[in-house]
């Protein structure tokens, strides 16, 4: 082989190679503006309310342009309705961290009070928002996670096996029951703007449709 094929076929190969290297940097570059954008915003909705915030206020606490933010998002919609996703994974994680405890009632429960935690700091309109979004179209915002379904089935077969909770259906039929009336009490909560305490209704709740011995109760 010629020097000069050789040096042609290198040249072949680091423009591919440099062409492979510029898109993944693009998409991570991409990934971390579309991630700032959510970020941001997400901290301005705590700070003012969902209605408060616009897109204008988004791109200047960014310091982007609005073409920037239309090219990594459609709308100010578009930021509420992946709001789970990080929210139920942020939760699998801590579960994961506290699964050595014997208490697997209160371990279930850090899962559900978790969820309520996080709308009480964003409010009644944020989830109003993403409630009327998924009426016009599903996004799957509310679809299960898989990440998170795991875990909390797991915990319950645990909770069975020890007494805790004393509906022996099957587990993850239970979660799935549980999460739907999990749901209904988050869409009263909306309806009645915040004047539902859905903490101590979903814990309620969920005493009665596990069946939770009577000593690890709290009503």
């Amino acid at each position: 082989m010629s020097i000069l094929i050789l040096k042609k076929e290198c040249a072949i190969l680091y423009t591919v190679i440099s062409d492979g290297a510029r898109v993944y940097l693009e998409a991570i570059m991409s990934n971390s503006t579309r991630d700032l954008i959510i970020k941001t915003a997400n901290q301005l909705f705590l700070e003012k309310g969902y209605q408060n915030v616009t897109v204008v206020d988004i791109c200047k606490a960014c310091n982007i342009s609005k073409t920037t933010f239309y090219y990594h998002l459609k709308s100010k919609e578009d930021i509420i309705l992946s709001f789970y996703d990080a929210v139920t994974h942020n939760i699998s994680q801590h579960l994961l961290s506290i699964l050595s405890m014997d208490n697997y009632w209160e371990q279930l429960m850090v899962c559900f009070e978790s969820l309520v935690e996080e709308a009480y700091k964003y409010g009644t309109d944020f989830f109003s928002q993403m409630m009327i979004s998924n009426l016009k179209k599903d996004y799957g915002s509310y679809d299960l996670r898989d990440e998170l379904t795991k875990i909390a089935v797991s915990i319950i077969e645990k909770g069975q096996k020890s007494g805790q909770i004393r509906n022996r259906s099957n587990a993850e039929t239970l979660y799935i029951a549980s999460a739907y009336a999990f749901l209904g009490q988050e869409v009263t909560w909306c309806i009645k703007k915040g004047k539902f305490n859905w903490r101590i209704e979903m814990r309620k709740a969920l005493e009665n449709i596990y069946d939770v011995a009577l000593e690890y109760r709290k009503y």
